[in-house]
């Protein structure tokens, strides 16, 4: 399973080659390992990371080239360098030496912050640099937000006050409609 987008490259100009060297070398012989399944197992999850966050606001194939998602993360280099956070988590995390107690690695920071991201970029409360070229996401400027419902009589509407718009407002119309019924009632 070979990554869309990332390759090993983005890690090591992130972190230095001695230290992602230190994640892949299974074998302790100072170079990045011969097998190069683990690397691709890594780049692949922190993709699907993205991909899993981002395709409810960028669908079809992420793999397509030249679609939405590929265009996306080539137009955007903040969201590359998050997808980046989350591999070296990924990378860290399969040796126990660069484990805290509870097996987390030391690029927490950088994950949380980058699921932070995606979760944000996919709800459309950020834009991403890639949208010009990958074009809006689908929940940008609230196209998939529902209408609110038509008003009806029943419905209890607050009203701001004039002089205090953060409340110390009341109910309007709908409200004054049922007391003044609820008055009628009880008085005949």
């Amino acid at each position: 399973m070979a990554a869309d987008f990332l390759i090993i490259q983005d890690l090591i100009d992130r972190v230095g080659n001695r230290k992602i060297v230190g994640y892949f070398d299974d074998s302790n012989n100072g170079v990045l390992s011969d097998d190069t399944a683990a690397i691709d197992i890594v780049l692949s999850a922190a993709e699907a990371e993205m991909y899993a966050r981002l395709l409810r606001a960028y669908p079809g194939d992420p793999a397509l080239p030249g679609g939405p998602m590929q265009l996306l993360v080539a137009n955007d280099p903040a969201l590359k360098m998050h997808v980046v956070g989350v591999a070296l988590q990924y990378a860290a995390e399969r040796r126990p030496e660069f484990t805290d107690d509870e097996g987390v690695g030391p690029y927490k920071a950088q994950f949380t912050r980058a699921i932070d991201y995606f979760e944000t970029l996919s709800k459309g409360l950020k834009r991403s640099k890639g949208e010009v070229q990958a074009g809006q996401g689908a929940n940008s400027g609230g196209k998939l937000q529902p209408k609110p419902p038509a008003a009806t009589a029943e419905m209890f509407v607050f009203a701001r006050s004039r002089d205090s718009p953060r409340g110390h407002g009341g109910f309007i119309l709908p409200l004054a409609l049922a007391v003044s019924e609820m008055l009628r009632v009880m008085v005949i």
